[in-house]
Protein backbone atom coordinates (compact mmCIF):
# COMPACT_ATOMS: atom_id res chain seq x y z
CA UNK A 1 0.00 0.00 0.00
CA UNK A 2 2.80 2.40 0.94
CA UNK A 3 4.92 1.54 -2.13
CA UNK A 4 1.48 1.63 -4.27
CA UNK A 5 0.99 5.32 -2.71
CA UNK A 6 4.43 6.50 -3.05
CA UNK A 7 5.03 5.40 -6.88
CA UNK A 8 1.87 7.59 -7.41
CA UNK A 9 3.27 10.41 -5.67
CA UNK A 10 6.46 10.15 -7.76
CA UNK A 11 4.53 9.83 -10.76
CA UNK A 12 2.82 12.81 -10.01
CA UNK A 13 5.26 15.10 -9.71
CA UNK A 14 7.25 13.85 -12.45
CA UNK A 15 4.65 13.81 -14.83
CA UNK A 16 5.74 15.60 -18.13
CA UNK A 17 3.22 17.55 -20.68
CA UNK A 18 3.71 19.83 -23.14
CA UNK A 19 4.21 23.85 -21.53
CA UNK A 20 0.49 25.22 -23.18
CA UNK A 21 -1.40 25.49 -20.11
CA UNK A 22 1.41 27.07 -18.12
CA UNK A 23 2.32 29.45 -20.88
CA UNK A 24 -1.19 30.52 -21.24
CA UNK A 25 -1.11 31.27 -17.23
CA UNK A 26 1.87 33.30 -17.51
CA UNK A 27 0.09 35.15 -21.50
CA UNK A 28 -3.01 36.32 -19.53
CA UNK A 29 -2.06 36.40 -15.50
CA UNK A 30 0.90 39.09 -17.17
CA UNK A 31 -1.98 40.96 -19.44
CA UNK A 32 -4.44 41.35 -16.71
CA UNK A 33 -1.41 42.91 -14.51
CA UNK A 34 -0.62 45.15 -17.34
CA UNK A 35 -4.07 46.19 -17.46
CA UNK A 36 -4.27 47.13 -13.47
CA UNK A 37 -1.03 48.93 -13.47
CA UNK A 38 -1.49 50.71 -16.46
CA UNK A 39 -5.18 51.83 -15.16
CA UNK A 40 -3.64 52.97 -12.22
CA UNK A 41 -1.28 55.60 -14.35
CA UNK A 42 -4.39 56.71 -16.64
CA UNK A 43 -6.45 57.50 -13.13
CA UNK A 44 -2.72 59.69 -12.23
CA UNK A 45 -2.53 57.60 -9.38
CA UNK A 46 1.06 56.45 -9.83
CA UNK A 47 2.67 58.71 -7.51
CA UNK A 48 -0.19 59.07 -4.86
CA UNK A 49 -0.32 55.42 -4.58
CA UNK A 50 3.38 54.50 -4.49
CA UNK A 51 5.28 57.69 -3.80
CA UNK A 52 6.62 58.91 -0.56
CA UNK A 53 4.50 61.48 1.62
CA UNK A 54 7.02 64.06 1.03
CA UNK A 55 6.66 63.76 -2.94
CA UNK A 56 3.05 63.60 -2.57
CA UNK A 57 2.41 59.87 -2.28
CA UNK A 58 -0.22 58.43 0.56
CA UNK A 59 1.74 55.84 2.20
CA UNK A 60 2.59 56.83 5.24
CA UNK A 61 5.72 56.49 7.32
CA UNK A 62 7.46 55.50 4.26
CA UNK A 63 11.01 56.65 4.97
CA UNK A 64 11.08 56.12 8.78
CA UNK A 65 10.00 52.19 8.46
CA UNK A 66 12.10 49.69 9.33
CA UNK A 67 13.26 48.01 6.95
CA UNK A 68 12.83 51.13 4.30
CA UNK A 69 11.25 49.92 0.74
CA UNK A 70 14.96 48.83 -1.25
CA UNK A 71 14.10 50.99 -3.94
CA UNK A 72 13.82 53.87 -1.73
CA UNK A 73 17.34 53.04 -0.12
CA UNK A 74 19.15 52.76 -3.67
CA UNK A 75 17.20 55.82 -5.20
CA UNK A 76 15.74 59.40 -4.52
CA UNK A 77 12.43 59.44 -2.80
CA UNK A 78 10.53 61.36 -5.73
CA UNK A 79 8.13 61.21 -7.55
CA UNK A 80 10.62 59.61 -10.91
CA UNK A 81 10.91 56.89 -8.47
CA UNK A 82 7.86 56.20 -8.00
CA UNK A 83 6.87 56.24 -11.84
CA UNK A 84 10.61 54.62 -12.91
CA UNK A 85 9.42 51.50 -10.27
CA UNK A 86 5.33 51.44 -11.94
CA UNK A 87 7.21 51.54 -15.66
CA UNK A 88 9.63 48.96 -14.83
CA UNK A 89 6.81 46.90 -13.25
CA UNK A 90 4.52 47.11 -15.99
CA UNK A 91 7.12 46.48 -18.97
CA UNK A 92 8.43 43.61 -16.87
CA UNK A 93 4.46 42.82 -16.96
CA UNK A 94 4.46 43.45 -20.52
CA UNK A 95 8.09 41.25 -21.43
CA UNK A 96 7.02 38.43 -19.38
CA UNK A 97 3.17 38.10 -21.05
CA UNK A 98 4.84 38.09 -24.23
CA UNK A 99 7.35 35.43 -23.16
CA UNK A 100 10.27 37.94 -23.84
CA UNK A 101 13.54 36.44 -22.34
CA UNK A 102 10.55 34.86 -20.12
CA UNK A 103 13.12 34.29 -17.09
CA UNK A 104 14.80 37.53 -16.93
CA UNK A 105 11.55 39.48 -17.05
CA UNK A 106 9.40 37.16 -14.41
CA UNK A 107 12.53 38.01 -11.86
CA UNK A 108 12.14 41.33 -12.13
CA UNK A 109 8.55 41.68 -12.41
CA UNK A 110 8.42 39.56 -8.96
CA UNK A 111 10.74 41.95 -7.34
CA UNK A 112 9.65 45.23 -8.93
CA UNK A 113 5.12 43.52 -7.60
CA UNK A 114 6.97 43.17 -4.46
CA UNK A 115 8.54 46.61 -4.06
CA UNK A 116 4.70 47.91 -5.07
CA UNK A 117 3.32 45.63 -2.44
CA UNK A 118 5.68 47.02 0.44
CA UNK A 119 6.05 50.26 -0.10
CA UNK A 120 2.00 50.35 0.33
CA UNK A 121 0.97 47.19 2.27
CA UNK A 122 -2.81 48.11 2.48
CA UNK A 123 -2.89 48.47 -0.98
CA UNK A 124 -1.48 44.81 -1.45
CA UNK A 125 -5.24 43.21 -2.30
CA UNK A 126 -5.24 39.50 -2.01
CA UNK A 127 -5.22 38.42 -5.09
CA UNK A 128 -1.96 40.33 -5.82
CA UNK A 129 -0.67 37.59 -3.25
CA UNK A 130 -2.22 34.81 -5.12
CA UNK A 131 -0.49 36.14 -8.28
CA UNK A 132 2.84 36.66 -6.84
CA UNK A 133 2.74 33.38 -5.71
CA UNK A 134 1.94 31.53 -9.16
CA UNK A 135 4.66 34.06 -10.76
CA UNK A 136 6.95 32.72 -7.97
CA UNK A 137 5.94 29.40 -9.36
CA UNK A 138 5.88 29.95 -13.04
CA UNK A 139 9.75 31.40 -12.58
CA UNK A 140 10.44 27.48 -11.94
CA UNK A 141 8.93 26.34 -14.88
CA UNK A 142 9.40 26.10 -18.35
CA UNK A 143 5.91 28.63 -18.92
CA UNK A 144 8.15 30.32 -21.94
CA UNK A 145 8.09 27.46 -24.15
CA UNK A 146 5.18 28.27 -25.69
CA UNK A 147 3.16 31.11 -26.56
CA UNK A 148 6.12 33.43 -26.59
CA UNK A 149 8.41 35.34 -28.33
CA UNK A 150 11.01 32.85 -26.71
CA UNK A 151 10.05 30.17 -28.38
CA UNK A 152 9.56 31.98 -31.96
CA UNK A 153 13.28 32.78 -31.41
CA UNK A 154 14.34 28.90 -30.60
CA UNK A 155 11.87 26.56 -32.96
CA UNK A 156 10.58 29.79 -35.53
CA UNK A 157 6.61 29.21 -33.77
CA UNK A 158 5.23 31.40 -31.48
CA UNK A 159 3.62 28.17 -30.29
CA UNK A 160 6.56 26.20 -29.32
CA UNK A 161 7.27 22.81 -31.26
CA UNK A 162 5.48 20.87 -28.80
CA UNK A 163 8.45 19.28 -25.85
CA UNK A 164 7.35 17.99 -22.94
CA UNK A 165 8.13 19.88 -19.80
CA UNK A 166 7.76 19.52 -16.05
CA UNK A 167 3.99 19.46 -15.31
CA UNK A 168 4.50 20.01 -11.42
CA UNK A 169 4.55 24.12 -11.49
CA UNK A 170 0.70 23.58 -13.22
CA UNK A 171 -0.32 20.91 -10.16
CA UNK A 172 1.14 23.36 -7.68
CA UNK A 173 -0.88 25.85 -9.26
CA UNK A 174 -3.91 23.95 -9.16
CA UNK A 175 -3.50 23.08 -5.41
CA UNK A 176 -3.16 27.05 -5.02
CA UNK A 177 -6.57 27.76 -6.54
CA UNK A 178 -8.21 24.76 -4.71
CA UNK A 179 -7.26 25.66 -0.96
CA UNK A 180 -8.35 29.27 -1.88
CA UNK A 181 -11.88 28.67 -3.19
CA UNK A 182 -11.81 26.16 0.06
CA UNK A 183 -10.44 28.56 2.71
CA UNK A 184 -12.91 31.32 0.57
CA UNK A 185 -15.71 28.96 1.47
CA UNK A 186 -14.63 28.28 4.99
CA UNK A 187 -14.39 31.49 6.16
CA UNK A 188 -18.00 32.30 5.20
CA UNK A 189 -19.32 31.72 8.48
CA UNK A 190 -22.13 34.68 8.31
CA UNK A 191 -25.65 33.29 8.67
CA UNK A 192 -26.66 34.74 5.00
CA UNK A 193 -24.51 32.64 3.81
CA UNK A 194 -26.71 30.02 4.84
CA UNK A 195 -30.31 28.20 5.32
CA UNK A 196 -30.84 29.91 8.24
CA UNK A 197 -30.11 33.67 6.81
CA UNK A 198 -32.12 32.86 3.76
CA UNK A 199 -29.16 32.62 1.83
CA UNK A 200 -28.86 36.71 1.55
CA UNK A 201 -26.06 37.28 1.35
CA UNK A 202 -25.16 38.49 -2.37
CA UNK A 203 -28.70 40.58 -2.55
CA UNK A 204 -27.04 42.26 0.53
CA UNK A 205 -23.65 42.66 -1.26
CA UNK A 206 -25.28 44.08 -4.39
CA UNK A 207 -26.98 46.60 -2.21
CA UNK A 208 -23.72 48.20 -1.21
CA UNK A 209 -22.89 50.88 -3.74
CA UNK A 210 -19.52 50.74 -2.88
CA UNK A 211 -19.13 47.42 -4.61
CA UNK A 212 -22.11 46.93 -6.46
CA UNK A 213 -21.67 48.13 -10.64
CA UNK A 214 -24.95 49.01 -10.80
CA UNK A 215 -28.28 49.62 -9.39
CA UNK A 216 -29.94 46.50 -8.49
CA UNK A 217 -32.73 47.56 -6.04
CA UNK A 218 -34.80 45.30 -8.41
CA UNK A 219 -33.48 42.09 -7.16
CA UNK A 220 -36.14 42.39 -4.43
CA UNK A 221 -38.69 41.22 -6.60
CA UNK A 222 -36.54 38.46 -7.86
CA UNK A 223 -34.65 37.26 -4.31
CA UNK A 224 -34.73 33.63 -4.92
CA UNK A 225 -32.56 33.57 -8.02
CA UNK A 226 -29.76 35.50 -5.80
CA UNK A 227 -30.82 33.02 -2.84
CA UNK A 228 -29.85 30.47 -5.51
CA UNK A 229 -26.63 32.44 -6.06
CA UNK A 230 -25.59 32.34 -3.09
CA UNK A 231 -26.49 28.99 -2.05
CA UNK A 232 -24.40 27.95 -4.93
CA UNK A 233 -21.38 29.88 -4.20
CA UNK A 234 -21.16 29.04 -0.95
CA UNK A 235 -21.42 24.78 -2.09
CA UNK A 236 -18.89 25.83 -5.21
CA UNK A 237 -16.35 26.79 -2.87
CA UNK A 238 -16.56 24.30 -0.16
CA UNK A 239 -16.43 21.67 -2.53
CA UNK A 240 -13.14 22.32 -4.32
CA UNK A 241 -11.05 19.69 -2.23
CA UNK A 242 -13.43 17.55 -4.36
CA UNK A 243 -11.32 18.83 -7.71
CA UNK A 244 -8.42 16.86 -6.35
CA UNK A 245 -10.30 13.84 -6.58
CA UNK A 246 -11.46 14.39 -9.96
CA UNK A 247 -8.22 15.40 -11.20
CA UNK A 248 -6.41 12.14 -9.39
CA UNK A 249 -9.23 10.36 -11.86
CA UNK A 250 -8.64 12.21 -14.46
CA UNK A 251 -4.71 11.01 -14.50
CA UNK A 252 -5.28 7.28 -13.67
CA UNK A 253 -7.90 7.64 -16.82
CA UNK A 254 -8.85 3.75 -17.57
CA UNK A 255 -8.65 2.27 -14.02
CA UNK A 256 -11.92 0.76 -12.76
CA UNK A 257 -14.15 2.23 -10.47
CA UNK A 258 -18.06 2.70 -10.32
CA UNK A 259 -17.68 6.23 -8.69
CA UNK A 260 -14.53 6.80 -11.08
CA UNK A 261 -16.71 6.19 -14.06
CA UNK A 262 -19.66 8.45 -12.96
CA UNK A 263 -17.70 11.24 -12.69
CA UNK A 264 -16.19 10.80 -16.09
CA UNK A 265 -19.69 10.30 -17.62
CA UNK A 266 -21.20 13.56 -16.10
CA UNK A 267 -18.06 15.76 -16.50
CA UNK A 268 -18.02 16.76 -13.15
CA UNK A 269 -15.02 18.68 -13.29
CA UNK A 270 -15.58 20.39 -16.32
CA UNK A 271 -18.74 21.22 -14.47
CA UNK A 272 -17.25 22.57 -11.89
CA UNK A 273 -14.87 24.67 -13.92
CA UNK A 274 -17.32 26.45 -15.69
CA UNK A 275 -19.92 27.06 -12.86
CA UNK A 276 -16.80 28.42 -11.64
CA UNK A 277 -16.63 30.65 -15.06
CA UNK A 278 -19.84 31.52 -14.56
CA UNK A 279 -19.18 32.94 -10.92
CA UNK A 280 -16.14 34.99 -11.66
CA UNK A 281 -18.05 36.67 -15.40
CA UNK A 282 -21.25 37.20 -12.84
CA UNK A 283 -18.33 39.02 -10.40
CA UNK A 284 -17.49 41.14 -13.15
CA UNK A 285 -20.77 42.44 -14.49
CA UNK A 286 -22.31 43.20 -11.31
CA UNK A 287 -19.10 43.96 -8.89
CA UNK A 288 -16.16 46.53 -8.80
CA UNK A 289 -14.02 44.10 -7.43
CA UNK A 290 -11.28 45.40 -9.42
CA UNK A 291 -9.03 42.70 -11.51
CA UNK A 292 -9.77 40.11 -8.88
CA UNK A 293 -12.63 38.29 -11.58
CA UNK A 294 -10.23 38.39 -14.38
CA UNK A 295 -6.84 37.67 -12.67
CA UNK A 296 -9.06 34.21 -11.26
CA UNK A 297 -10.01 33.27 -14.79
CA UNK A 298 -6.27 33.76 -15.83
CA UNK A 299 -5.52 31.00 -13.95
CA UNK A 300 -8.27 28.56 -15.35
CA UNK A 301 -6.02 27.19 -18.21
CA UNK A 302 -4.28 25.54 -15.47
CA UNK A 303 -7.03 23.18 -15.05
CA UNK A 304 -6.86 21.33 -17.98
CA UNK A 305 -4.37 19.48 -19.58
CA UNK A 306 -2.59 20.71 -22.92
CA UNK A 307 -4.42 18.05 -24.98
CA UNK A 308 -7.22 19.62 -24.17
CA UNK A 309 -6.77 23.20 -24.86
CA UNK A 310 -5.19 21.52 -28.21
CA UNK A 311 -8.31 20.03 -29.06
CA UNK A 312 -10.54 22.93 -27.78
CA UNK A 313 -8.16 25.61 -30.11
CA UNK A 314 -8.78 23.08 -32.98
CA UNK A 315 -12.46 22.79 -32.55
CA UNK A 316 -12.80 26.72 -32.22
CA UNK A 317 -10.73 26.92 -35.31
CA UNK A 318 -12.97 24.32 -37.51
CA UNK A 319 -16.25 26.35 -36.74
CA UNK A 320 -14.47 29.71 -37.72
CA UNK A 321 -13.29 28.17 -40.72
CA UNK A 322 -16.92 27.65 -41.40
Amino acid sequence: MIGRLWRYWVALWSHQEPATAMAWVRLLLGLVLCWDLAEAWQLDLVSTLWAPPEAGGFPSNLLNRDPVPEVYRLFPPTEATAAGLHAVTFFASLAWALGLFTRVSGLVLILAYAQLAQILPLGDRGIDLMMRNVMFILLFSRCGDALSLDARRRTGSFFGDGALVSAWPRHLILLQIVVMYWMAGVQKTALTWTPLGGYHALYIILQDPHIARHSFEWLASVWPLTSLATATTHIWENTAPLMLVLMHFRMTDGQPGRLRAWAKRLRLMHLWVFVGVLLHLGIAATMQLGIFPWAMLALYPAWFHPDELGAAWAWVKARAGR
